[in-house]
């Protein structure tokens, strides 16, 4: 099987492999090559992953010390996940306390060969794990030679890098609850015991008074790049080019505070205090959330409109099990003939998936730029399309009482015509959903108004990330 490459420069997750052997040298020797061989195979399947690279321990552990310096080397290096070559019946305790100087999940693997005892040892190392309350997985089995067990590697290994790499991260919260959306609100206390995610609070008014200072030549080439890509522009009313102007100075600043506070994904309250009285966010979510702006290819930064904390914690952790750009909309009708959901929100849906193209200009040609809905009091522009169809998968935590719980499906998007839209909000960009899931189910089942999508089916990285963090999950 293949797996796609990431849309944006992505920094693969550095998975730690490690080989157990026989605590007796004399036998440990007549192993080295049986482990060293099934020490390539694991080491090519987790190349093969576009988001994987392994990092491979300087020697195979035959005794206690051996199994914590090689921890302590794969720790150093920065191992984000965890795979043990366990070919063989490795003496369990060896594993045991790599585990426990790692401070990772771990995959104990080995293959199907019954010459040799590498299912007992595995499992014996598995035990030994539980009874300290560590965590591990068992892969039994040549991943190259078996799909789905690479599918397993591969999802385990990008669980864990998201756990890891989203310790020490910081959200930007920008504003507060907006319109009275508990089911959006942050714990900051509950996100740091539970992700490792710190939180940043930043008031709305940083926004304008930035943007006041951003030179007019950069916006006006910002405008000029929209407009000779959009499919259609409004130049009329809200949309006028300098309210369009105004908020791509907007976007420029919120990009300018990411780099110096350190933020790695945000929110922006918008309604309503910026919806009502100065520029809607919706330029700054649609640009922050593509994978490209005017200067070229970017990294997107994660940014949850209507300052939703969970939607933006679940759009990080979309883009970071897949390496694509993940969006927010409202579940807002269903459409009972075509058996589709109908999803849309003002903003926070990235160009990127009017096509699913690499090429910016392809995804823009599909965005229109239209004035900002008479409801909110401020100017600017919306940029409605129709989400390009494909296969797609659609997740959203949410919380009852203190404990997290995730609702997850594979779905697909329909294309529709344009024209389709205005049965809800012709000015909002929309995306028409397939789920094999009734309506009144869906009701019974998903706890908020907010979903999210990332391209392809990444339910098993998604179920391990889940089953790893100890969250319970709705699975379609």
């Amino acid at each position: 099987m293949s797996f796609s490459e990431p849309v944006f420069s992505f920094e693969p997750y550095r998975v730690g492999l490690m080989g157990f052997s026989d605590g007796r040298v004399r036998v440990h020797k007549t192993l080295e090559e049986t482990l060293a061989r099934h020490g390539k195979v694991l080491k090519k399947a987790i190349e093969s992953d576009p988001l994987l690279k392994a990092a491979p321990a300087g020697e195979i552990a035959y005794s206690s010390k051996l199994a914590r310096q090689g921890a302590l080397e794969l720790r150093a290096g920065g191992a984000e996940a965890a795979v043990f070559n366990i070919p063989v019946f490795a003496f369990p305790n060896f594993s045991l306390i790599a585990a426990r100087v790692l401070g990772l999940p771990v995959l104990l693997s080995s293959p199907k060969d019954g010459k040799l005892p590498g299912l007992g040892g595995i499992m014996a190392a598995h035990g030994a794990m539980l009874q300290a309350n560590l965590t591990a997985e068992k892969l039994w089995g040549d991943p190259l030679a078996e799909p789905d067990l690479l599918r397993t590697l591969s999802s385990f290994c990008r669980a864990s890098g998201v756990i890891e790499r989203m310790k020490g991260s910081v959200y930007g919260l920008f504003g507060g609850r907006s319109i009275g959306m508990n089911t959006g609100a942050v714990n900051p206390a509950g996100w740091m015991r539970k992700f490792g995610v710190d939180v940043e609070s930043i008031d709305q008014l940083e926004i304008v008074r930035r943007a006041g200072s951003i030179e007019d030549k950069e916006a006006d080439t910002a405008y000029r790049w929209l407009c000779e890509n959009a499919g259609r522009v409004s130049t009329e009313g809200k949309a006028a080019p300098e309210h369009v102007k105004g908020q791509l100075k907007h976007y420029i600043a919120i990009r300018e505070i990411v780099e110096e506070r350190g933020l790695d994904f945000v929110g922006i309250q918008c309604h309503y205090d910026l919806s009502e009285y100065f520029l809607t966010a919706c330029a700054a979510a649609m640009l922050l959330n593509d994978p490209y702006d005017w200067n070229g290819p970017r990294e997107p930064i994660v940014t949850a409109c209507e300052a939703d904390g969970d939607g933006a914690l679940t759009m990080q952790i979309l883009k970071l099990i897949s390496g694509f750009p993940s969006l927010l909309f409202d579940v807002r009708s269903y459409d009972f003939e075509r058996k589709l959901f109908v999803c849309c929100n003002c903003g926070a849906q990235p160009s990127w998936y009017a096509a699913r193209s690499r090429d910016p200009k392809v995804n823009l040609s599909r965005v229109h730029v239209e004035p900002v809905i008479s409801k909110y009091g401020g100017n600017g522009a919306h940029f409605p399309y129709v989400c390009a169809g494909g296969e797609i998968t659609i997740a959203r935590l949410t919380r009852r009482g203190e404990s997290y719980r995730m609702f997850l499906a594979r779905g697909e998007f329909v294309d529709l015509p344009r024209e389709t839209m205005k049965a809800t909000c012709g000015a909002w960009p929309h995306g028409y959903v397939k789920m094999d899931i009734e309506p009144e189910a869906f009701l019974n089942m998903f706890n908020t108004n907010h979903a999210h999508v990332i391209p392809g089916d990444h339910r098993r990285s998604l179920e391990l990330y889940c089953r790893l963090m100890d969250i319970e999950l709705d699975r379609v």
